[in-house]
């Protein structure tokens, strides 16, 4: 039988390649999500600068991304004066790209990149927020939004790396508000439904900036672990509402729900938390919801 395997498959041996500035990019093959980011201008104008160098930094309260970015960029400049600024995240669309690539190319004026964008600028629908002239409008396309607030208690803006420069180009983005596309909220739990969302594969110095299109998302089945039954309950009972949370404890106690109920059943007792004023459902909590049920 002819070795139908593709040359660029991994079976030959490794080279060591230089790690240069960019590293991620110049050194490696990372495949990256990016953002829109928009920002105020000094003019009061709303600018545009893609990033890819975008990640979730605090997954627990207070939720952050980590943004980087060149420090004399007309993002960083933004947010050292302002402090505020919306991420769009933008659905696969290879003739909007161009755009894209243009409004992050360096040294280009304000009005080359906003001729270059491609999408439709909006208020937020935030009336505290729109009405503010410090935060950035969003753009109508995107399939959400974060709107943020940076925080800088960790002053990585005053200190130096190794070649004498600052660290002000790194910003720790408070999530004050996450804003989607109706269409999609339901796919955040059930994944049934997901957004075509551009890759990007880095800049190539010959060729210049590389993006793909990913397929259709599947789903691994989870392994069965005895004994961490309520880690799944736990999973998704505090993803329900923000404003409550289960303990452990209450989890354990959930286990016996089977699975094709459980979501619903959580949230029932979500609901009724709510009702009460409980902003955690422990163990002596679902006892007493129990009891009031008999």
């Amino acid at each position: 039988m002819a070795d139908t395997k593709k040359p660029h498959l991994t079976e030959g041996p490794f080279q060591r390649v230089g790690i240069v500035d960019n590293f991620y990019q110049a050194s490696s093959f990372i495949p990256m999500s990016f953002a829109l980011v928009t920002t105020v201008h000094e003019n009061g104008e709303t600018g545009i600068g893609p990033h890819a160098l975008l990640f979730p930094f605090s997954i627990t309260r207070p939720h952050s991304m980590m943004l980087l970015s060149r420090n004399n960029s007309g993002t960083a400049i933004n947010l050292r004066r302002h402090g505020k600024c919306a991420l769009n995240y933008m659905l696969f669309d290879r003739n909007s790209l161009q755009g894209i690539a243009n409004m992050g190319f360096p040294g280009m004026s304000l009005e080359d990149k906003a001729s270059a964008n491609p999408y439709t600028m909006m208020d937020s629908p935030s009336a505290a927020k729109a009405a503010d002239p410090q935060f950035p409008q969003i753009i109508k396309e995107a399939y959400q939004v974060f709107e943020c607030t940076w925080d800088d208690s960790f002053g990585l803006h005053e200190k130096i790396d190794a070649h004498g420069n600052a660290y002000d180009g790194h910003f720790n983005l408070i999530i004050d508000d996450l804003l989607m596309k109706e269409q999609f909220v339901a796919g955040i739990e059930k994944g049934e439904i997901f957004p075509n969302m551009p890759i990007f594969c880095g800049y190539r110095a010959d060729r210049g900036f590389w993006f793909a299109e990913h397929g259709d998302p599947f789903t691994i089945p989870l392994p069965t672990v005895e004994g961490m039954e309520h880690q799944a309950v736990h999973y998704m009972g505090n993803r329900i509402d923000e404003r409550v949370s289960f303990s452990k404890q209450a989890c354990k106690k959930l286990t016996g729900i089977p699975l094709p109920f459980m979501q619903d059943a959580l949230k029932e007792i979500v609901a009724q938390a709510i009702a009460d004023g409980v902003t955690e459902i422990d163990a002596i909590y679902l006892e007493k919801i129990n009891a009031e049920r008999d």
